[in-house]
């Protein structure tokens, strides 16, 4: 499981010698029946690492750590269903793998004194966690999309009476009956809707999802929680006694994308305007760095292409736009960054920031690529206005 405080762990190791390395496979469909093309990828990443880790020094921890990456990729061979992730920094005893879907763009080695969060951090940002919950009247079976795996993880019975044939006197046994399966049928229902407030609880259900048949949904419905309720992101037709775990997959996965994509556009929108009328929010690298330095962000967007080179301050964090020597901040040394990303992926996770990752969108990618939703404005505060 990926969840924020892991990323912040990684976030926070550092190697005063360039020893932290950062492995993305990313599978591919082969060219031939051998399956050797990604190993060969991989092996030659490898002897390319460690060619630049040769030539700033000798270090056995990167040797052993790139060594036992291309041992797995050994075990890679032939597995396309899922992509996968490492850190490894021998010299602080870590090795941390992450079996991810097959969502990165392409095979990736990185040996720096920091690991390359970025692609991991997209991943985890653009797969939250779902319950989808198919229903009928007396069965329910709870699946859980994260991922992009689907993995059923429940089931609730609450089978109906089975009735006679009979209608007793003038009807009176038929309708009983009648009345006593459609009770039974609503506290099944209730049951249901108790166990989904119970997984928002316990294990913090980003979002759920329901399937049922069309007539049911209006009885289902009045059951649910105030919380589920807020959480839902939708919910298809189907016959869950039939249904399978790939088409729980697909259904869910589709209403997920819908969801997000919508609410990527109105959150860019929000950002957009924002800067424009001078309200809460900001675009381009050097205001958005501003407004970090200001503990001004409560989200960050990052386009998919954003890369800016920078400066990182070694001793007060400070980060700028530009390729500096000194920190105007503290005077101390900056070093150069050939991309900040990272930098202000890590700022993000030490301040509890939400980041989004947004698809191509020209107005954005005009903007800067980069941007952010303020908590508020220090400009426009009492204080801040006082001050200025």
């Amino acid at each position: 499981m990926i969840t924020r405080e892991e990323l912040r762990h990684l976030a926070q190791v550092e190697s005063a010698e360039n020893s932290a390395v950062t492995f993305y496979f990313q599978p591919q469909t082969p060219q031939n029946k051998s399956h050797r093309e990604e190993q060969i990828q991989v092996k030659d990443l490898v002897q390319d690492a460690l060619r630049r880790a040769e030539k700033n020094g000798n270090n056995p921890s990167v040797r052993a750590d790139l060594k036992r990456i291309l041992e797995l990729a050994e075990q890679l061979h032939g597995n396309h269903a899922r992509g996968k992730a490492v850190f490894a920094c021998s010299g602080k005893s870590i090795w941390r793998e992450f079996d991810l879907p097959k969502r990165l763009k392409r095979t990736q080695l990185y040996v720096a004194h920091r690991f390359h969060l970025r692609p991991l951090a997209a991943v985890a940002a653009s797969a939250p966690r779902c319950c989808v919950a198919l229903i009928d009247r007396e069965r329910a079976r709870l699946f859980e999309l994260w991922m992009g795996e689907v993995r059923e993880q429940a089931e609730i019975v609450d089978p109906l009476p089975r009735v006679g044939r009979t209608d007793g006197f003038s009807g009176y046994d038929a309708g009983h009956n009648e009345r006593h399966v459609e009770n039974q049928a609503m506290r099944h229902f209730k049951n249901v809707a108790q166990r989904l407030h119970e997984l928002h609880n316990a294990r913090g259900c980003d979002s759920f999802i329901v399937g049922c048949r069309e007539d049911l949904w209006p009885q289902i419905e009045p059951h649910l929680h105030t919380y589920v309720r807020q959480k839902m992101l939708g919910r298809f037709a189907i016959d869950p006694a039939l249904a399978t775990a790939e088409q729980v997959r697909e259904q869910g996965w589709r209403i997920l994308d819908e969801r997000e994509a919508s609410e990527r556009q109105a959150l860019v929108r929000e950002v957009m305007g924002g800067a424009q009328r001078n309200g809460r929010g900001k675009v381009g690298l050097r205001g958005v760095l501003e407004a970090l330095e200001r503990g001004e962000v409560q989200t960050l967007l990052f386009g998919e292409a954003f890369y800016a080179p920078g400066s990182e301050c070694s001793n007060c964090g400070h980060l700028d736009s530009n390729l500096v020597d000194t920190c105007p901040a503290c005077g101390q040394r900056m070093r150069a960054l050939e991309d900040v990303t990272d930098a202000i992926l890590r700022r993000a996770l030490d301040g509890n920031i939400a980041v989004v990752y947004i698809g191509p969108d020209p107005e954005f990618e005009k903007a800067g690529k980069i941007g952010a939703l303020l908590r508020f404005r220090a400009d426009q505060t009492k204080s801040g206005k006082i001050a200025g």
